[in-house]
């Protein structure tokens, strides 16, 4: 039979052959047949095929009722009238929403549910996306701006029902309500204390009090966070419904039954500036300072006995924001969002209202536990700037606050700290007297202290964009910068190379080799994923060399643990290591514990190899093993089976032959998160990886210039050449290398054939660069190479190569009057 396409009208989906009747008939007569009835289900059946039903509700409730006794076939029987009924209708979009709105969500899966386990995987889809769009349809309907305010109207109406519907409409709003029942609270206020208000201004208020006393908890949140916006005109009537919502004892817990009261707003703490700052008005402060002795009063903020005032406003803000910046002031996650559409593992997130300029109200967003912390750090932040606190804890922590949302939501943090204007940095920075670069130093050291690296990244860049040149100055933001060099953070690390390196590029200081470390780590990337597979068998080695390289990783090989800690702190393309549970030398923990120090940077995720001996869940070894790896969040045990890295056949030569795909991805992606099987998202990590190496080879070549001796990365230098990114500085580098070998690596490129004209050109300009600034240092084999080529007039056909190299030894002409001097 002809269908209409509703999904592909509704979800804009080519899902309409998925529901359409040959697929549910399929159901039937494929290989998931259902088993037949019993006396009753039978019953339960019948009852629902008579009175005959036609309607797409109807329909639905008869699917869901047929699904709850296991019966398949009258379940899709319904399906397949109830996709025509809908098909029929004139406005599906409403149709949908009716529907989800006359199902309860729970009755919805358990009809999903149901058909996963015995209808066909395309038939139980399509049912998924059904009940998606049905309750989006409907959340959409109970949210829709242009309805509310029309309820909003209608509860001031003389009609009972007409009030009872308004209602209802604004109660299933929720706090998509809001923004309608306070302007209901600010409209319905009388001109002053002897005029009442009207009965039905009184009895529109009253039912807007109700309601607003249902939201509960969410409207506490949401109301929260209108009062971080810049709607102030509306802020007397949010503060009266947060006077409804605690008299009706709504509130969080708090500090003494929640264990997470650090990391959450208290209501009291988002009062303290509406009630002190005058640009908000007389209503506004009035109405905030009565809640806050309502609150005292009730327990659940505490003034120490202390008259409320604006030096204990900022006192009290401060304390907050320290609680917040901690490590306890991130919010545990209490959801699992989706993430990008090449990433198909959802990510732990937190609930969070935010104001909504579009929209104008509060809406529910789901953010990163960082994100959501760093959203209420810098509510708290701008509270304590519009105060004008000036507490030198105070202004050190709103910096912390201002520094960290910079970067917090964006997706690259490398590509936009790169992008930032100075003037936005510089002002992020700046206190009660401006920037000044001993502040930044501060907020570097405090950044470290609370384990914030984005912030600690934004304080080093805007060390290193202001000009310092006074030795006081740098003897006092140095220690921050050489302390950053271990921080658990690429991102920071780096950051604080370049930054100290600009600064304090002199010998000699404490902390110079490190810094030297850090710019030969940095520099030696080649945009590559690498993998390092620790296993002291050579064959099991090569074996899973050759598995992960079918996954777009280059692998490399060490024998023992102590190579492996080495080779992780000479790459900073090591993306993921491969370790096997028996090693010569160390143990696995060791290992993994060596591999989790700070100095490393970010921590590599670590994969171990369970040796089969050991792969029994009654052996020893392996319960010690799993139970030592437990503390690790970097750590996974797992196993070197074909089906890991190979697709594997389940049931062969039966009807339920199927093939799984290999479980590398999947094990990868529990350990080192879903974006390492994001091909895009690696490409990205590479040239951010290639971009450093270079920035740090430009950085070694300048302090060559400065008395460094950079000999020791010559072979960095030599493996850049490699690369287009890394070719030009690593020339520069060597030229201004005073060693044999780096001189002898720009006469091989300047001799190499097939090379280009530009590039022989630079690398001939290089090599005249180091001859003169060290002198000839060539061996005394390639010197007679440049002899022969001195004496012989053309090679290959390409004589301008020996011209150009013969340029560079050739002795200087003297003049005719020093000829003539010499001859007299």
């Amino acid at each position: 039979m002809a269908r209409k396409g509703w999904l592909t009208w509704w979800l804009s989906l080519g899902i309409f052959v998925v529901l359409s009747a040959p697929a549910f008939t399929e159901t039937t007569e494929g290989k998931k047949r259902s088993n037949p009835l019993d006396p009753f289900q039978w019953a339960v059946v019948d009852s629902l095929r008579y009175p005959k039903r036609t309607t797409p509700q109807e329909l639905l409730e008869a699917a869901i009722r047929a699904a709850s006794v296991e019966a398949l076939d009258p379940t899709t029987k319904f399906l397949e009238q109830f996709d025509e009924a809908l098909a029929k209708e004139p406005d599906k979009e409403a149709a949908l929403a009716h529907l989800g709105e006359s199902f309860q969500t729970a009755e919805l899966s358990r009809l999903e549910r149901f058909l996963k386990q015995t209808a066909q995987p395309e038939q139980a889809d399509a049912v998924a996306f059904l009940i998606d769009g049905m309750l989006n349809a409907a959340q959409k309907r109970r949210t829709d701006t242009s309805r509310l305010k029309q309820a909003a109207v209608d509860l001031g109406s003389d009609n009972v029902f007409a009030r009872q519907q308004a209602a209802t409409t604004l109660m299933e709003g929720g706090t998509y309500a809001l923004p309608m029942l306070v302007g209901i609270l600010m409209e319905t206020v009388s001109a002053d204390d002897e005029t009442p208000l009207s009965k039905t201004d009184f009895r529109t208020r009253k039912l807007a009090e109700t309601i607003i006393e249902q939201l509960g908890e969410r409207g506490v949140r949401a109301l929260t966070s209108w009062l971080g916006s810049d709607d102030i005109q509306r802020f007397p009537g949010i503060i009266h419904a947060l006077s409804i919502l605690v008299d009706s004892g709504c509130l969080p817990a708090g500090k003494k039954t929640n264990p997470n009261a650090a990391a959450n707003l208290d209501l009291a703490s988002v009062l303290f500036a509406p009630a002190c700052i005058p640009e908000f008005g007389e209503t506004t402060r009035v109405a905030a300072l009565q809640l806050l002795v309502k609150l005292e009063q009730q327990g659940h903020t505490d003034f120490g006995g202390r008259p409320f005032t604006q030096d204990l406003a900022c006192q009290m803000l401060t304390t907050k924001l320290d609680q917040l910046l901690t490590p306890a002031g991130i919010p545990v996650p209490d959801s699992l969002t989706e993430g990008e559409a090449s990433i198909t593992s959802p990510r732990p997130t937190v609930e969070q209202y935010l104001w909504v300029t579009q929209t104008s109200r509060p809406e529910i967003r789901y953010l990163p536990p960082v994100a959501c912390r760093s959203l209420r750090a810098g509510h708290i932040a701008r509270d304590l700037s519009g105060l004008g606190c000036v507490h030198p804890r105070t202004v050190r922590l709103v910096l912390l606050a201002q520094s960290e949302a910079l970067l917090v939501f964006q997706n690259d943090h490398f590509s936009a700290l790169n992008t930032l204007p100075t003037e936005a940095i510089t002002e992020t920075l700046s206190g009660p007297d401006g920037f000044s670069t001993e502040l930044a130093a501060e907020v570097l050291d405090g950044a470290l202290d609370r384990s914030m690296p984005l912030a600690a990244a934004v304080a080093a860049k805007a060390i290193r964009e202001v000009n310092v040149s006074k030795p006081a100055t740098i003897s006092t933001i140095r220690p921050p910068l050489v302390r950053a060099l271990a921080a658990p953070s690429t991102l920071v690390q780096f950051e604080a190379s370049q930054t100290l390196a600009t600064v304090s590029p002199h010998l000699p200081f404490t902390g110079s080799s490190r810094l030297f470390n850090r710019l030969l780590y940095f520099a030696s990337s080649r945009g590559t994923d690498q993998v390092l597979i620790t296993y002291p068998n050579h064959d099991t080695a090569e074996l899973l060399k050759s598995s992960v390289a079918q996954f777009g990783f280059e692998a490399s090989i060490a024998s023992s643990g102590r190579l492996c800690v080495q080779g992780v702190r000479q790459s900073p393309d090591v993306c993921l290591v491969i370790l096997s549970a028996r090693l010569p030398d160390l143990g696995a923990p060791e290992v993994v514990q060596l591999l989790q120090q700070e100095s490393l940077g970010e921590q590599v995720p670590v994969l171990v190899i369970l040796d089969p001996l050991d792969d029994d869940n009654a052996c020893r070894r392996r319960t010690r093993l799993v139970l030592s790896l437990a503390d690790f969040e970097n750590a996974l045990l797992t196993d070197r089976l074909e089906s890991q890295f190979f697709p594997s056949i389940h049931q062969p030569g039966t009807a339920d032959e199927f093939i799984s795909p290999p479980r590398f991805p999947e094990t990868l992606t529990r350990i080192a998160g879903p974006q390492a099987m994001d091909q895009s998202w690696r490409q990205t990590q590479a040239n951010h990886r290639l971009q450093r190496a270079r920035l740090a080879i430009d950085t070694l070549t300048q302090l060559s210039t400065l008395g460094w001796d950079v000999r020791g990365a010559l072979a960095i230098a030599q493996n850049g050449l490699r690369h287009a990114e890394t070719f030009e500085p690593s020339m520069r580098l060597l030229a201004n290398m005073p060693s044999p070998n780096a001189q002898q690596a720009l006469f091989d490129l300047a001799w190499a054939p097939d090379l280009g004209k530009n590039v022989r050109e630079m690398a001939v300009g290089a090599l005249g660069e180091s001859i003169r600034s060290h002198g000839i240092l060539l061996t005394n084999s390639t010197l007679r190479i440049i002899n022969d080529m001195y004496n012989i007039s053309s090679r290959g056909g390409d004589s301008s190569i020996d011209h150009s190299l013969v340029a560079l030894f050739r002795l200087p002409r003297q003049s005719a009057a020093a000829d003539a001097q010499e001859t007299n």
